[in-house]
């Protein structure tokens, strides 16, 4: 299945290179001052061929305009919005969360709604974070498309946006849709939509988002009053807000679609929106976005997600199994498979499905724990206690060697290096504080992203380096796990976290770049015996980890652990 149409390439180059070179052109001609609002609205207004630029304008933009002429509307929309918010300062940008939509990801939204039943000849739709308009531009061609009179469309049709020059970037872009017809009647309000009226809450037809993302600081009186419903204290998200709002908005069995980071799937801040999102929805499909970047020059982890609100609120547990595909880097979508919760509880982690067509979750019940183990988050945070580090081993104060996460390669031996050149950074701490590691470890790079080839990034320090050094502390940005018994093989427990059938299971079940360690903790792992028994079967590591994850789910119940 294709999310692209024939005639339109993936994100040209060719048009991303006019893109950056119009950009560069218009900030050099204004000298590196801000771009007017006003002026980003001219424009914009010149790319769509509605009015003419000063003739030095023109001339920069001229390369641009002839590219994006070949294009078909959501296509010139999306690369003018994204232009237009380009020129923007990059602290105004990221404050607005200005990353828009890319159109193949819009159509495939559009049509599983319409698939679902979504009837966009007479359905009430809001996008309660409308940014460049990607969902009501698009929202608005295909009404057009259905036979729809523009005036109709326009009283169906509504976009909220907290910027009052993208929401009049917004009516401009729904205005050429509609063929420029001249109709009063407003598409977007610019508002901070948390905090719409009651009027709108359970009336429309359908809520289409692409909601801000990052952590929310406001103090709790300046939150929305249902914040509690998708968030929890402490770890408030802006798009876990706006995908309760989104809830909120939709009418009992309307359709909620969002684009957001896949972090809420299993990550453990998201508890409370999955529970909200489980008892008010019923969960249609949910498609991970194989993308380096999904949207314009951001490396995020994110994934499409289609709901259907609930006539009631459903209090107690119930088969969980939405669609699931792969979107990949040419927008094709393939299905893998369905959606589970690792636990009948409902706030509970979602699962991505095997790709290999086996699912050992459910049925292998090993943990970390089997192996003698602990693990913690690394102790020390650099840059709010600078002032405790030093670059030489002191006679006077008791320092040690620091861990950081560039120090950890997957399988390797781990040794204190500087964070930047030679040398070893120290750390003081009293002696006897429980944060000084005195024995052998394993430690895991805590932050991933996807150009790594690995999600699980574990290296082991040897216990006789430990005890040579008196100790290590480790950074924030890395998990120890450490023994908590006797005879604990780390050297064996480090190569099996390293193992792509343990790499590939994590991805499914920690659903954020950020490793957590309530996500280690709960990762399922073979037992330790099938793992020794599997190993004694082949010389191919990776092999017997498959075949110890098998030994392990074929089992009927949990045994005692042994030492490996």
């Amino acid at each position: 299945m294709h999310l692209r149409r024939t005639d339109v390439r993936d994100q040209p180059t060719e048009i991303k290179s006019a893109v950056r070179a119009a950009v560069a052109g218009i900030e050099t001609a204004f000298a590196g001052r801000a771009v007017p609002p006003r002026t980003r609205l001219d424009i914009c207004r010149h790319l769509l061929g509605l009015e003419q630029s000063t003739r030095a304008i023109a001339r920069i933009l001229d390369p641009l305009c002839q590219l994006l002429s070949s294009q078909p509307p959501d296509e010139q929309h999306y690369w003018i919005s994204t232009f237009s918010t380009l020129l923007m300062r990059p602290h105004k940008r990221a404050e607005l969360a200005a990353y828009f939509t890319p159109p193949p990801i819009v159509r495939h939204l559009l049509a599983q709604a319409e698939h679902h039943g979504l009837d966009l000849k007479t359905a009430e739709v809001i996008d309660p974070a409308a940014g460049g308009a990607a969902f009501v531009s698009s929202l608005a061609g295909r009404m057009r498309e259905l036979g729809c009179h523009p005036w109709d469309i326009k009283r169906r049709l509504f976009g909220i946006e907290l910027d009052r020059h993208l929401a009049r970037l917004g009516e401009l872009l729904v205005s050429q849709r509609l063929g420029n017809a001249s109709i009063q009647q407003a598409t977007f309000q610019v508002a901070d939509a948390l905090f719409l009226s009651d009027k709108f809450t359970g009336r429309f037809d359908a809520v289409f988002v692409n909601p801000p993302y990052g952590r929310a600081f406001d103090a709790v009186d300046n939150l929305p009053p249902d914040w509690e419903q998708s968030s929890a204290l402490g770890h408030v998200n802006k798009y876990a807000l706006f995908i309760g709002l989104a809830l909120r908005l939709a009418k009992p069995g309307g359709i909620v679609g969002v684009v957001a980071p896949s972090s809420f799937i299993a990550g453990p801040s998201f508890g409370r929106l999955r529970s909200t999102i489980r008892t008010q929805a019923e969960v249609l499909r949910v498609d991970v976005l194989e993308r380096k970047h999904v949207f314009y020059e951001v490396q995020q982890d994110a994934c499409v997600s289609l709901m259907r609100r609930l006539d009631a609120p459903k209090l107690a547990t119930y088969a969980f199994r939405p669609t699931c595909a792969h979107i990949d880097r040419k927008w094709d979508i393939v299905h893998v498979g369905h959606l589970t919760a690792s636990t009948d509880d409902l706030s509970a982690p979602w699962v991505l499905p095997s790709q290999h067509g086996e699912d050992v979750f459910q049925s292998c019940s090993g943990r970390l724990s089997d192996y003698g183990v602990t693990a913690k988050a690394g102790y020390f945070v650099w840059n709010r206690q600078k002032q405790r580090m030093s670059r030489k081993k002191s006679a006077r104060k008791p320092n040690f060697p620091l861990i950081w996460a560039n120090n950890i390669k997957a399988g390797k031996l781990c040794t204190p290096r500087a964070r930047e050149g030679h040398g070893v950074d120290y750390v003081t701490i009293a002696p006897g504080n429980s944060v000084i590691i005195k024995s052998g470890a394993i430690f895991l790079q805590r932050t991933t992203n996807n150009k790594q080839p690995r999600r699980l990034v574990a290296g082991r320090i040897a216990e006789s380096l430990v005890k040579r050094l008196g100790g290590v502390v480790s950074e924030n940005h890395t998990i120890a796990i450490l023994p908590s018994r006797e005879n604990v093989r780390l050297s064996l427990l480090c190569k099996l976290l390293n193992s792509k059938s343990v790499d590939d299971l994590y991805r499914r079940v920690g659903g954020t770049a950020s490793i957590s360690v309530s996500s280690l903790r709960d990762l399922p792992l073979p037992f330790p015996e099938d793992l020794e028994r599997a190993l004694q079967t082949t010389d191919d590591f990776d092999l017997a980890v498959e075949r110890a994850y098998r030994f392990s789910a074929l089992g009927t119940r949990k045994r005692d652990p042994v030492p490996v």
